[in-house]
């Protein structure tokens, strides 16, 4: 084996730091951590707030069909509250269900497993289900990209 190299320590050079090296100790009071603020008080998010991203959901039922519109932008921010609303508009007794997003600005990927979980949804219920997108844009390139035609169908509106 051969012989350990010594260790020495690291040298120090005058202005090469420009800040006095210090010890920060800050003494601990025996309550709890709290996320910000002494008291809590600053605490980013203490209250609930609405999402960065706005969606509006429009459930439009009529006989055995239902017609869910949807506008403004689908993300990781509002896809629970999105997925609630849609799941709420359906009810016993549907047997069709198209998804219009010709009013949809974004989607991405928590948006996109929406579709992808609707129509799986779907599917095993029995029920024949479609999404309408733009005839041009981002929103229908990334529903194509994504293959959600695997789980439901797409078509464009003319």
């Amino acid at each position: 084996m051969a012989p350990r190299a010594a260790t020495r320590p690291p040298v120090r050079r005058p202005g090469l730091y420009r800040v006095p090296p210090a010890v920060f100790a800050v003494p601990m009071d025996e309550g709890p951590l709290r996320p910000a603020g002494g008291d809590g008080s600053s605490a980013p998010w203490s209250t609930p707030r609405p999402a960065a991203t706005q969606a509006a959901v429009t459930v439009e039922r009529r006989s055995d069909s239902v017609l869910v519109a949807i506008t403004g932008e689908i993300d990781l921010a509002n896809s629970d509250t999105v997925e609630q609303e849609i799941a709420e508009g359906l009810g016993d007794g549907v047997r069709t269900v198209t998804v219009d997003l010709t009013g949809l600005d974004y989607i991405d990927s928590a948006g996109l497993w929406i579709l992808f979980r609707l129509g799986a949804s779907l599917t095993a219920a029995g029920i024949t289900g479609e999404v309408v997108v733009a005839g041009d844009g981002a929103v229908r390139r990334m529903v194509e990209t994504a293959g959600v035609s695997a789980a439901i169908a797409v078509r464009a509106a003319v």
